[in-house]
């Protein structure tokens, strides 16, 4: 959304350069950092609200940068990369990047995606069935626990750590239990866009998720896989 931080991680100033020139036209307040270190640093100083972050970077690269995010904040993170292999793309997306996107890129594309996962943040905050039960912010199923004012979850009461996208994921088949959705659905749902060919995403996602909150103590798998169509959350 315009007034919101972007923080652009990339080493090659003509990129940094183009995105903060595309962003600050949306009204976007832009951080730059041309390494990993120098983006490790900012993040604790800036607290962007979305980190646009290339994976070849000088000293930490992008992967190693998103895992040390990803010990301690949930904040949105866009992956930009030469890498095109599949294989790449989804080491990002397990390692907690909520998106991937391949140079070259057209920067009104990567834009749209940047307004689409800022543009559905708030509308988790807002619209929860939660908020119509007793204990209006904490949804329980089983030993399963999301909790929609801290956004954490719960497994067996122990804390689970949860990218933005795999909350998202999560709390939204939460709220439609035992109902069917194909990746497309869900990439639409979830990052804001048409699939264009990225179910991968969701199904790096879904695999993300199911191996987190895998209980020690349950065989139950809160995500189930409907072969040929989709997924659905088992609520019972």
């Amino acid at each position: 959304m315009p007034g919101n931080k972007v923080m652009v991680v990339e080493d090659e100033l003509e990129i940094r350069n183009l995105l903060k020139l595309y962003l600050n036209k949306k009204g976007y307040h832009v951080v730059l950092a041309e390494d990993g270190n120098e983006a490790l640093r900012l993040f604790e100083y800036e607290q962007p609200d979305l980190i646009i972050l290339d994976i070849l970077l000088p000293q930490l690269n992008g992967y190693q940068v998103c895992q040390e995010l990803r010990k301690y904040s949930n904040v949105p993170i866009l992956f930009i990369s030469c890498k095109k292999d599949s294989e790449d793309i989804i080491q990002g997306l397990h390692l907690g990047g909520d998106d991937y996107i391949t140079k070259p890129f057209d920067p009104n594309v990567l834009v749209a995606r940047v307004e689409a996962k800022l543009r559905r943040a708030p509308i988790f905050r807002r619209t929860s069935t939660f908020q119509e039960t007793p204990k209006k912010d904490v949804l329980t199923c089983g030993n399963l626990e999301i909790n929609l004012s801290n956004y954490q979850v719960l497994v067996d009461g122990n804390p689970i750590p949860l990218s933005a996208k795999e909350f998202q994921l999560l709390f939204f088949l939460a709220q439609h239990p035992d109902q069917v959705f194909t990746s497309e659905d869900l990439y639409k749902k979830i990052w804001g866009y048409d699939c264009a060919g990225d179910v991968r995403t969701v199904m790096t996602h879904v695999s993300n998720i199911r191996k987190k909150i895998k209980s020690s103590h349950s065989n139950k798998e809160f995500i189930k896989n409907i072969r040929g169509i989709g997924y659905k959350f088992d609520g019972e």
